[in-house]
């Protein structure tokens, strides 16, 4: 048995009031907290500690619109109920299936925390299945009113305890969950 077990940690950002996305998918809100140079928000870190990154398919397509597939070094798992995307990009591999044994088998075979990228669709999956140990959300200061809810019906009550809290002059704020078991 490892002695240190890797983590799936939610890593993400929404809106004040909930929101991960536009209801058509954009995330056009969010340029402005880009990482850079000066700001990268605990991202270099929070990367360089994760081993493998995890998303739906439509997270997939989306990231592949950004340009340059920004995961190539990192294994990476796309969950489709559909057929692979035409464009399958380095170290990706498509998954579809029992996402709690995917995921369970996963953790048990690899030595690195793993990033559940998203969508809420995925989220919710890895959140039932208690697959879901520490989540570090972003909160941006916006309300966009409607859209794609970070925690879409989950249908469970899903208790936190918070670590670690963070204010940056851009106005965004991080915050450090661990789930209670």
């Amino acid at each position: 048995m490892k002695e240190n077990k890797p983590k799936i940690k939610l890593y993400i950002a929404c809106s004040l009031d909930g929101y991960i996305a536009r209801e058509d998918g954009s995330i056009d809100w969010l340029t402005k907290y880009e990482i850079n140079p000066e700001t990268d928000y605990g991202y270099s870190e929070f990367y360089a500690s994760i081993g493998t990154v995890l998303m739906g398919r439509k997270t997939y397509e989306q990231v592949l619109g950004f340009g340059d597939w920004p995961y190539g070094e990192k294994k990476s798992y796309v969950f489709t109920r559909q057929k692979e995307p035409l464009r399958r990009e380095k170290n990706v591999e498509f998954v579809s299936g029992d996402i709690g044994g995917f995921a369970r088998h996963l953790k048990e075979n690899t030595e690195e925390d793993i990033w559940l990228v998203g969508g809420s669709q995925l989220i919710k999956v890895f959140l039932e299945e208690n697959l879901v140990e520490d989540m570090i959300v972003f909160v941006v200061p916006i309300i966009l009113g409607s859209g794609i809810p970070l925690f879409d019906r989950i249908g469970k009550e899903i208790r936190l305890r918070i670590i670690n809290t963070e204010r940056y002059e851009s106005g965004l704020v991080r915050l450090e969950y661990i789930i209670r078991g």
